[in-house]
């Protein structure tokens, strides 16, 4: 078990900040964890390992924040992977219900032209939005991608407006695209960064169907009468859901995957790679180095506190973490963090398990880290008319809540 330390001392002196929610001000109680109480995976954490892709990144993608890069932060071609932001324009269209599934996409002379990676479209082919949103995606064909982007928006280069103005929306601000498939290059004013690149594959697989078309093993195109098969190259392992590969002559080969394994998703990039065995096995390197070293420092079965609550057969109910929290570490020092437990006021029953009774603000350096929600780790029934009455009274004139 984890070892706390409740102090009076600095639970005055964060009674005084600023709360961030201030409906969650019933009581708040700081929580220092020992690195030597850390829960769950045992072993020492690895050092992470050595690559030579010019650049890569390891992402949260729960929490959002970056856990280990190399050049991150430097413009680059990235290939094929720019079309996780084509997918991502489609599918938001799809799901506001400005663009329907089934539409039919007839190809121009231009979309069956482009070269790379096709499925052979010709010049008026018919195909739907959702058959070419999976060529585009599985097997990262050129040719349906341009496709989509004409039908959206009439042509490839109004189309990448959409995609820059979704990159702008989301503060890709070292992003820039000047086509939807990524064959031109960084001299070609198209680029993006390892460190974007992940924060945009996390909001993308916050959609359904984005999520759904990612993962998807095979997919059968009904005009071609053929099945298609994903290319992501770890989709065997476990936990991977998918991503999005790439490879030209100024970009190298790329490789985005998100893979989600003790309910935690981690996001992985490597671009500049020399070859395609070299992007593949580094982007399973970054996979189980990061996933070796995650630990578990609360539970979902610790109880944090007990919560009062009014008119229960229970009058107090153990409060627990909705999710566990847990942690990629480098070293010991990435271990150390603090707890803000916030309690809703004035609780009362009936609370089911599972209920949410408040919140966790968790600290690292000083800083908000994330905000994760308190529940209920039993129900607590509501007691008979006459308890409640005797319950009010004794609070009237005992001087309680």
């Amino acid at each position: 078990m984890a070892t706390y330390l409740f102090l009076e001392s600095e639970r005055r002196r964060l009674m005084h900040r600023p709360r961030m929610a201030r409906s969650l001000a019933m009581f708040t109680i700081l929580v220092l964890t020992l690195t030597a109480g850390v829960l769950g995976q045992t072993g020492a954490l690895q050092a992470p390992p050595e690559l030579s892709s010019i650049a890569y990144a390891v992402y949260d993608g729960d929490y959002g924040y970056l856990i280990l890069e190399k050049n991150g932060y430097q413009r680059r071609s990235i290939a094929s992977i720019t079309k996780v932001m084509t997918l991502l324009v489609i599918v938001e269209l799809v799901e506001e219900d400005k663009l329907p599934l089934d539409g039919e996409v007839t190809a121009s002379a231009r979309a069956a032209s482009r070269e790379g990676t096709q499925i052979k479209l010709k010049a008026g082919d018919q195909f739907t939005v959702e058959e070419l949103l999976y060529a585009t995606a599985l097997v990262s064909a050129n040719d349906a991608a341009v496709a989509l982007a004409e039908y959206v928006a009439g042509s490839e280069a109004d189309f990448t407006k959409l995609m820059n103005a979704k990159a702008q929306e989301l503060g890709l601000g070292n992003t820039h695209y000047v086509d939807c498939t990524g064959l031109l290059s960084i001299f070609s004013n198209n680029y993006s960064t390892a460190y974007d690149q992940a924060r945009l594959l996390k909001v993308a697989l916050e959609h359904e169907l984005f999520a759904d078309i990612l993962s998807t093993p095979s997919y059968f195109l009904e005009p071609q009468g053929r099945k298609i098969t994903n290319s992501h190259p770890l989709l065997d392992l476990a936990g991977v859901e998918g991503g999005k590969t790439g490879a030209t002559t100024p970009a190298g080969h790329t490789l985005i995957t998100s893979c989600v394994r003790h309910e935690r998703r981690l996001i992985l990039v490597v671009l500049g790679a020399r070859s395609r065995e070299v992007r593949n096995d580094e982007n399973k390197r970054l996979l189980e180095w990061a996933f070796g070293n995650l630990r578990t420092l609360i539970s979902s079965e610790e109880v944090l506190t007990r919560v009062v609550v009014q008119d229960g057969v229970d009058h107090q109910v153990n409060a627990v973490l909705a999710t566990e929290f847990s942690l990629v570490a480098q070293d010991e020092g990435d271990l150390e963090y603090q707890t803000d437990i916030q309690i809703l006021p004035k609780l009362k029953a009936p609370i089911d398990r599972g209920d949410k009774v408040g919140e966790v603000v968790i600290t690292r350096g000083g800083e908000d880290f994330t905000r994760l929600d308190l529940v209920a780790q039993q129900s607590t029934g509501l007691a008979t008319w006459l308890r409640r009455i005797f319950n009010g009274l004794g609070r009237i004139f005992g001087g309680g809540d």
